[in-house]
C-alpha cells in the first residue's frame, strides 16, 4: 500500500487509511467532509488502483 500511495489522491488516500481503520462510510465522510457515496467512489479507485499495480508487479517479476 505505501508502494501505491504516491498514485492515489489525497481523498482516496485518506479513505483507504479510514477504512482500514475499521470505519464505516458514514464515520469517513463526516471526517473527509463528503457524503458516502463520494467515499464509496474513492474506495472503488482504489481498488482499481491496487489491483493494477499488483498486475504490473507480477509482470515484472
Amino acid at each position: 500500500v505505501f508502494a501505491l500511495g504516491t498514485g492515489l489522491s489525497s481523498l482516496e488516500a485518506d479513505a483507504l487509511r479510514c477504512y482500514l481503520e475499521g470505519r464505516s462510510y458514514e464515520e469517513m465522510g463526516e471526517e473527509l467532509g463528503c457524503d458516502c457515496k463520494t467515499i464509496d467512489n474513492a474506495l472503488q479507485r482504489v481498488k482499481r488502483k491496487i489491483l493494477a499495480h499488483q498486475k504490473t508487479r507480477e509482470v515484472l517479476n
